[in-house]
């Protein structure tokens, strides 16, 4: 086992320790002492790409939003050239890490997170069997023959040599200032061992009638300190907004979320069916670094000339430990495809000129806070900002991020994270 594995395996088992202060009755379950108290970080980064060599740059492509419930579409990320699983499920919120221990309705009797309890976050561990033990009589009969729960078979196959693994899971369920409950605010954390809700999906073994909830439960900031608490490598992973379109997330509470903490890297640009970017420009606009995520979500058996969505990490070495740094720094871009269509050979701003390159002709889009600024066919495309005394100068271009689709017809289309300006 190399140091990188040695290094992942033990962050996930001291990650219990990284923010998450609990007090321990005799009973094994405790309510918590206090939120995470998070330590500083950097803003996100207005520079993305700096210092990287191109021309010896690793690829590593994976997603931060896709779901593996089934060796099937664990199959089919392999297929897609996956380098890296960040695997998103629920129910519970739990990474699926590493593959090789998940068995089917392993978190119904493993479960080690803390959940929320009649609105107070408790620890685990929880002994399902033994909670549902006084209303068992009152679920459906559908679902009644799955009680007691039993540990099923393994979910995966072993994974193929060189396949990085790192936590994951898309969180749901938060509290609002007014009390109220949000169901459609989604976030992701890749890098993140946090875990958050039950097994118990829309309450189908009446785990309510005992105060259980199945999502978050907890304040939207809160889970979000949880989620970075949890991060296995601290300077790198961390948090995602999801799928705004679908959501129609309201945009002030976007810059909300996104000003909570530089940790909460950016939303969802490209999810497979519903396109943000512009979500992506009006927050840049107002000046705020946000990068963009490209994910199939539920996705994963996309036909080739179907919209997928693929982050595509730019790294020097392939390890876990790079590719989350990778993440935090806005190292990468999105495909539709990712499947080697189109690739970017360059990427990158001196401070004056905004340069991309590809493998392959293009047609490129440079992209500003007024929109498409330039538009070129070839293999490179450079776009150098106005003059300071022009009135079109930096402070109204704000932001400037690279598009590029290929020129064969093929579908596929390549973004770049976007450059601050200012």
């Amino acid at each position: 086992m190399n140091a990188s594995r040695k290094e992942f395996l033990a962050g996930l088992a001291a990650v219990g320790a990284a923010g998450l202060a609990m007090s321990k009755p005799a009973d094994g379950r405790g309510v918590s002492a206090d939120v995470p108290r998070l330590p500083p970080t950097s803003p996100r980064n207005r520079r993305p790409y700096s210092g990287l060599d191109w021309k010896s740059v690793i690829r590593v492509k994976t997603t931060s939003h896709g779901h593996c419930p089934h060796q099937r579409a664990l199959d089919c990320y392999l297929k897609r050239g996956f380098g890296l699983l960040t695997m998103s499920n629920y129910y519970p919120s739990a990474p699926y890490v590493p593959a090789s221990k998940m068995t089917e309705g392993y978190y119904r009797l493993h479960h080690e997170h803390g959940v929320s309890v009649n609105g107070t976050f408790v620890e685990g561990p929880f002994d399902w069997n033994r909670i549902v033990a006084p209303w068992k009589n009152d679920i459906d009969p559908k679902f009644r023959g799955e009680y007691p729960f039993n540990e099923g078979k393994k979910l995966f196959k072993p994974l193929p040599p060189g396949i990085l693994e790192a936590p994951n899971a898309e969180h749901h369920y938060f509290k609002m200032a007014n009390g109220s409950m949000n169901g459609l605010l989604h976030l992701c954390a890749p890098g993140s061992a946090y875990a958050s809700g039950t097994f118990d999906a829309h309450y189908r073994f009446k785990t309510n009638k005992g105060g259980y909830c199945y999502g978050s439960g907890e304040r939207w900031e809160t889970a979000i300190d949880r989620m970075i608490a949890g991060l296995i490598v601290p300077d790198g992973g961390g948090v995602t907004i999801n799928h705004p379109s679908w959501t129609k997330l309201n945009r002030a509470f976007m810059l909300e979320i996104l000003d909570h903490d530089p940790r909460v890297l950016g939303i969802e640009v490209i999810e497979h069916g519903f396109n943000s970017e512009h979500y992506w420009d009006w927050a840049l606009a107002t000046g705020r670094q946000c990068f963009g995520f490209f994910v199939p979500d539920w996705a994963y058996d996309a036909k080739p000339n179907e919209v997928f969505g693929m982050n595509v990490l730019c790294v020097k070495e392939r390890t876990v430990e790079a590719c989350l740094r990778a993440y935090r720094q806005g190292n990468f871009y999105g495909a539709l495809h990712g499947l080697g269509e189109l690739e970017f050979t360059e990427i990158s701003f001196d401070g004056k000129t905004v340069r991309a390159a590809t493998d392959k002709p293009a047609v490129f889009k440079v992209i500003t806070a007024r929109g498409v600024v330039k538009e070129s066919k070839g293999t490179s495309v450079s776009w150098s900002l106005p003059d300071n005394g022009d009135r079109r100068g930096p402070a109204v271009e704000v932001f400037a991020r690279v598009k590029a689709s290929a020129a064969d017809g093929c579908g596929e289309e390549l973004f770049s994270q976007p450059f601050m300006l200012q």
